[in-house]
């Protein structure tokens, strides 16, 4: 049995770029299926190659660029004879999987439909399983699709493993068979079964290390993306446009210092990573815990950089200065708005004084503060939006980021859209005006709304390309890769240079 694991292409759709990442769920399944003999690998459908136009970095584009790219992102959805597509094909043909695993969020939804569409097309006995954000929450409108066979909702490394045990076997499954996969939803004579959710992977140690070899196109991956890590699972905060906290039932599981350390060794050795990318929902979540993993580090005298996000509550001077002496070069706070009345709604309970004072501390102590805003919210109107402006020019960070809400399945602000009627019960994911295009305001006119983000996003680019705040946002990491590896530093400098020469040019256009 052959199983390949496939991202869908998104930003390489819209012919722009984002900070370069490894797709760690597919690495964990992909590691388990290969630790149990199935031979596995991963095709990183996002990662630009060279016949692809150069993407562009998102934080470097205003949101007219980007609007123009989520329209060419809906063109090339519709274009069966795009490169990517012939991509796609060719690899599925030149692999011959039995088994396509698709990992999809909402935004990818319709790309995952697409290479559904393409596999059968190869080879209609090929098993088609999606898994992920989206098919978790919304799988039947996965199954509804003629080409996917199967959804794993929630964890899925065991899951997956389960059913390609059954699919390898020589006699026909039986949904008897099926039934007995946890978290697994499937066909059954036009009906849609969903087995019982399965129970969560009680220690995270006992899961292999991300599978980073048996990836397609290696030489298309970027470096910096195999430094990317997860230290825990899960989010007990109640943030009403985020589905983390649904997604894991509400449980946080963090693994072992020793672990982690192994892992970053593993890296190091294997790969010479020297900064690590931690994408955990708060990685502050169990001080404690965070603090064994820097003592760790710091005794390991390993020398890696690393950034990660966390919340405002959950730092505090002495556990900041334990960071920065462990490698922390940044952290990013998700402030999401500056209005009070939002806040209340959303379930973010940060103020903004807390705010103000987390920032302040993370810049004293040198490391890089960067800041999350989010605009658009069902409920919210002119004046919040102004106060979500006026906060970000107070706090001053050392890099901002400003998205547009997309109302995700499994948070509760889906819902709220769907009874406020901004979104239908059963949306149609292959034509659903995502981020920048969406528009999901009750008390804003659509005209008003493009016009006051607009004005955010201009004055917010102008901000972030400034030399001052590009030269305090990177100041720690500059001085760690002067001391440790001044070739990567020329290198990464050159790179920026090129893209901003790039960026110009297409603003320019």
């Amino acid at each position: 049995m052959k199983v390949l694991l496939i991202k869908p292409p998104y930003t390489r759709l819209k012919g722009v770029g984002q900070a370069p990442y490894f797709p760690l769920g597919l690495g964990y399944v992909s590691a388990v299926l290969n630790q149990h003999g199935i031979d596995t690998s991963i095709y990183h459908a996002e990662t630009s190659h060279q016949a692809d136009e150069s993407p562009l970095i998102d934080a470097d584009i205003g949101f007219d660029f980007r609007s123009k790219s989520y329209r060419r992102y809906i063109q090339n959805l519709k274009d069966d004879n795009h490169y990517i597509w012939r991509e796609v094909r060719q690899t599925i043909e030149a692999f011959q999987p039995d088994v396509v695993g698709l990992s999809a969020l909402s935004v990818e939804a319709a790309s995952a439909f697409k290479i559904s569409r393409i596999i059968k097309e190869y080879c209609s006995k090929c098993a088609v399983v999606m898994g992920g954000v989206h098919p978790s929450f919304l799988p039947d409108d996965c199954l509804k699709n003629t080409e996917v066979d199967f959804v794993i909702r929630g964890e899925g490394e065991y899951a997956m493993l389960e059913l390609c045990r059954l699919l390898k076997g020589s006699t026909p499954m039986t949904a008897a068979e099926l039934s007995k996969i946890g978290g697994l939803s499937f066909k059954d004579n036009g009906r849609f079964i969903h087995n019982p959710a399965r129970a969560a992977i009680p220690s995270l140690d006992d899961i292999p290390f991300p599978d980073r070899h048996n990836v397609l196109y290696r030489e298309t991956i970027d470096f910096k993306s195999l430094g990317s890590m997860i230290v825990s699972r899960g989010c007990p905060f109640r943030c009403t446009f985020c589905s983390s906290r649904n997604f894991w039932d509400k449980k946080v599981r963090l693994r072992s210092a020793e672990n982690v350390i192994s892992e970053i060794t593993y890296l190091k050795k294997t790969y010479g990573t020297k900064h690590i990318m931690f994408w955990d929902d708060s990685f502050t979540i169990n001080r404690k815990v965070i603090e064994r993993y820097c003592r760790a580090i710091i005794d390991s005298r390993l020398k890696i950089s690393w950034k990660t996000a966390t919340r405002a509550d959950l730092v505090d001077e002495e556990l900041v200065v334990l960071m920065r002496q462990a490698g922390c070069v940044k952290l990013e706070i998700g402030v999401e708005s500056g209005s009070d009345h939002i806040k209340r709604l959303i379930n973010k309970d940060v103020s903004n004084a807390d705010i103000l004072r987390a920032f302040a501390l993370i810049r004293r102590k040198g490391i890089g503060a960067g800041a999350f805003f989010m605009a658009g919210f069902p409920e919210e109107t002119i004046e919040d939006l102004q106060a979500t402006f006026d906060f970000m020019k107070e706090l001053k960070p050392d890099e901002l980021a400003f998205n547009i809400f997309d109302p995700m399945p499994g948070s509760s602000e889906y819902d709220k859209c769907i009874e406020m009627g901004l979104i239908t019960v059963e949306p149609d994911w292959n034509d659903f005006p995502l981020w920048p295009d969406a528009y999901f305001v009750k008390n804003i006119k659509r005209e008003q709304f493009d016009k006051k983000v607009e004005e955010i996003a201009r004055w917010l680019y102008g901000y972030n390309n400034s030399l001052s705040v590009r030269l305090k946002r990177s100041r720690q990491h500059l001085i760690f890769l002067l001391k440790n590896d001044p070739v990567l530093l020329i290198k990464k400098s050159l790179a920026y240079l090129i893209r901003r020469l790039k960026v110009r040019s297409a603003k320019g256009d």
